[in-house]
């Protein structure tokens, strides 16, 4: 099955993308989901988490949750303990959607994480930082300046441009609908040239899927 990584900075318009491939029957796996539960509830990710932030934490809680985690170097301890599960939950996943030729495994952090190098493709979901600004005052009511500060902490949208096989532009009225065909299309067309090669080739190895 070919795994399709799903990332873009905050308010970028991400779940939008994702409800489009949904209604051309793509599964897609929203990791940030699965990754918070797993942290919130699983007692092995828990005892890990504990034992490399006793310094930190009051180990006599039951579980960690990653809202007290203060610095970047703790909230990565924190999801690096819990990957293999998440990425476990995925493999499931996967199997559970066998029938589609790919999956999106959706994330906010897929870049930030170097997950992208797991997937086949990746699609960075895109709109310029003031569009994206507007759209969280709008929601949010908070301070420019405060969104300003939230922002500042994120990969430059277009550093993930260039990260990215594909990007959406998901602003000024851009067809989202159409820009998803168009990459479900090269998937499957990319997943087809693979199976044939793979009936040509004498071993069977058959070929890496590639981005031309």
């Amino acid at each position: 099955m070919i795994k399709v990584g799903l990332s873009g900075n905050r308010f970028s318009g991400k779940d939008e993308v994702c409800n489009n491939f949904r209604k051309i029957s793509i599964p897609v796996f929203e990791a940030d989901i699965i990754l918070r539960f797993i942290i919130h509830h699983d007692f092995d990710v828990n005892k890990q988490i504990k034992e490399r932030l006793a310094n930190y934490y009051n180990t006599s809680t039951a579980f960690v949750s990653p809202e007290f985690a203060k610095t970047k170097e703790e909230i990565d301890i924190i999801i690096d303990c819990a990957e293999h599960s998440l990425f476990e939950a995925y493999e499931q996943f996967s199997i559970k959607n066998k029938s589609s030729i790919y999956t999106i495994f959706h994330s906010s952090i897929l870049f930030e994480k170097d997950w992208s190098k797991k997937m086949n493709f990746n699609i960075n979901v895109f709109a310029p930082k003031i569009t994206r600004m507007e759209r969280f005052q709008e929601i949010t009511k908070k301070k420019v300046s405060d969104i300003a500060f939230l922002l500042s902490n994120e990969i430059d949208e277009l550093d993930k441009n260039k990260m990215a096989n594909f990007v959406v532009h998901s602003y000024n009225g851009r067809d989202i609908r159409k820009q998803v065909h168009e990459i479900d299309q090269f998937v499957i067309d990319s997943y087809l040239r693979t199976e044939q090669t793979q009936k040509l080739t004498p071993d069977g190895q058959g070929i890496v899927l590639t981005h031309y």
